[in-house]
């Protein structure tokens, strides 16, 4: 039995980070550049993963763990190399985790890819886990791909070359309650972004 006035530690309470970044290095670095000085425009607090990266290592590194569980929300920017990176993939269903069990926004944006792609992973994706699965068991490979699935059925942006302001909002109903006002702040970014 808990004493009175005894205080419980919230695992929210040590946030630090309002986003967090996750891109493969293919992206181009002026989008990524782009979308990161847009979310700092709006006064967020933003974690951006390539200030970690060290790709020949084999698990997450400790500090790059303790960003994602001190954050509120996570953009991840998919790209078609995005599941050649066993780190990227490994961030993402960790990213997952922490949107199940926490209810957290994971906003995706698909760069240069359709989500029904990231969903199913055909075209780019399928090689790249046939890749992987030379080198890592079948359980991480379901991991994995369990979390391509999840995050192309969010609702995000898709960023697309043949439309004239390049980003389209993906409809789908998502919502946070650990950062309500996040969807607003992320379509405000959206506008700065537009060319």
């Amino acid at each position: 039995m808990m004493k009175a006035g005894a205080v419980v530690s919230n695992p929210r309470s040590r946030v630090k980070w309002d986003a967090f970044l996750s891109f493969q290095r293919d992206t181009s670095h002026n989008f990524t550049d782009r979308l990161y000085e847009a979310l700092v425009k709006e006064e967020l607090r933003v974690w951006n993963d390539d200030l970690e990266r060290v790709d020949h290592d084999h698990e997450l590194r400790p500090s790059l763990v303790e960003a994602i569980e001190d954050s509120v929300a996570f953009v991840v920017v998919l790209s078609a190399n995005y599941a050649n990176s066993h780190l990227r993939l490994e961030e993402l269903a960790k990213l997952l985790d922490m949107r199940s069990s926490l209810e957290l926004l994971v906003f995706p944006i698909f760069y240069k890819v359709q989500p029904w792609e990231v969903r199913t992973q055909n075209n780019h994706f399928e090689n790249d886990f046939e890749k992987l699965a030379k080198t890592f068991g079948e359980e991480k490979i379901q991991r994995w791909k369990g979390a391509m699935t999840k995050v192309g059925n969010l609702s995000g942006l898709i960023y697309d070359v043949r439309e004239r302001n390049h980003l389209l909002l993906v409809n789908k109903s998502q919502k946070s309650k650990s950062f309500p006002k996040s969807e607003s702040v992320l379509r405000r970014a959206q506008s700065s972004l537009t060319y």
